[in-house]
């Protein structure tokens, strides 16, 4: 097989570096508009089934010409909508199959659905931790009952050790998605429909075996389960977002004076976002301490009906960084999902044209290869009725 990656940073490199592990004899280029990033690449993964190329996801010409000789293409790229829109162009151009990790603006994913269906292939987007193996899960339950009621996701991202000044956090991903997480209000199922909250409201305590107290708040992560599972009779769907005691009241601090506004701001001769300014400070501040060890914890619970009976049962992950290879556990469970459902998705054979949701592809037998594929990474998958 013969796979393209778009975006060679970090997060780009641990897909390569997977896929030429886990899919023996397969092809990988990693495509990038930064000669720095390839070349460090090459640095890093000395392998000679691994070929750079640098191309601009803007120019759909080049971008579909590297696609065409290729088995899937999976984005790694920045996830706004741009980026994304290009990278569906260029699938839809070349024909070929698609990964996405992002599920940013989820609604719009589908204007592709018909170019995607007659070009004759599919794209997965959504294919990291939340969005990605949580929401999978998910579908799995809904696969497996007569009928899921109600489902709650939470997960974290956080440093191992406690109390980090200032906001008791550690950057994990970009901070322009951190402040998406915070600033956007998230939909949720309540009594069958789909609900708007307000962000930062009602923290929830949650006790981490192992670590102890977190607080969760809803956040914006279900998105086509939205949809999807709105459309099987699902009465109530949360997401919520794990950090620790006294970070989101700190966050919500600075929001209440206006530090996450996107409006520019007036500041002397010059105009200035207060959000940007406050991203480029985060980034600063709040930079991965080298050597400070992280985690991330997934944990998903579901009730429904199976065989005239309710039950309730849950899926849980502990994982944590990787420091011999310089990974953190949120680019290890965001990365594998991604690069585990590429080699899925090019060895599945079936007619599978469209936008295809991750949760009613991964379910059954793909679902147990997924999480199989996942304890041959080092992440766990631990499954239990409650």
């Amino acid at each position: 097989m013969r796979y393209l990656i778009l975006g060679g940073g970090l997060q780009g490199r641990a897909l390569a570096f997977d896929l030429l592990t886990y899919d023996p004899g397969c092809e990988v280029i990693v495509g990038d508009n930064h000669e720095e990033n390839l070349e460090l690449t090459h640095r890093l993964i000395k392998d000679k089934n691994l070929r750079t190329v640098k191309v601009d996801v803007f120019d759909e010409e080049a971008t579909a010409r590297v696609m065409e000789v290729i088995d899937v293409a999976i984005s790694s790229l920045p996830h706004t909508w741009p980026f994304t829109e290009k990278f569906y162009q260029g699938v839809v151009k070349a024909g070929v199959k698609g990964v996405l990790t992002d599920y940013w603006e989820w609604p719009r994913h589908y204007e592709f659905d018909d170019p995607l269906k007659k070009a004759k292939t599919a794209v997965i987007p959504g294919l990291g931790i939340v969005p990605g193996f949580g929401n999978i899960c998910v579908g799995q339950a809904a696969h497996e009952f007569d009928q899921l009621e109600e489902g709650a996701i939470y997960c974290g991202g956080l440093p191992v050790r406690k109390n980090l000044p200032p906001l008791n956090y550690m950057e994990m991903f970009i901070m322009e998605s951190l402040f998406d997480l915070y600033y956007t209000n998230p939909q949720i199922i309540m009594d069958g429909e789909v609900v708007t909250l307000k962000c930062v409201e009602d923290i929830e305590k949650i006790y981490i075996p192992g670590v102890g107290e977190t607080e969760a708040i809803y956040t914006d992560g279900l998105y086509s389960l939205l949809k999807t599972m709105k459309e099987k009779g699902v009465r109530k769907l949360t997401e919520k977002t794990l950090r620790y005691p006294g970070h989101y009241e700190k966050v919500e601090i600075l929001r209440s004076i206006g530090f996450l506004d996107k409006e520019p701001l007036k500041v002397g001769e010059i105009e200035v976002s207060p959000r940007k300014f406050t991203e480029a400070l985060f980034s600063r501040k709040l930079k991965k301490i080298p050597g400070e060890r992280d985690f991330t914890y997934l944990l998903v619970r579901v009730k429904g009906i199976k065989d005239g009976k309710r039950v309730e049962k849950k899926w849980e992950i502990m994982d944590y960084s990787d420091e011999v290879n310089g990974l953190t556990s949120m680019e290890r469970t965001t990365a594998y999902p991604s690069s585990i459902a590429a080699i899925i998705l090019a060895h599945d054979k079936t007619e599978l044209y469209g936008i295809v949701e991750p949760e009613l592809y991964f379910i059954g037998d793909k679902f147990k290869k997924m999480v199989d594929e996942l304890a041959l990474r080092g992440i766990y998958v631990y499954e239990s009725l409650l």
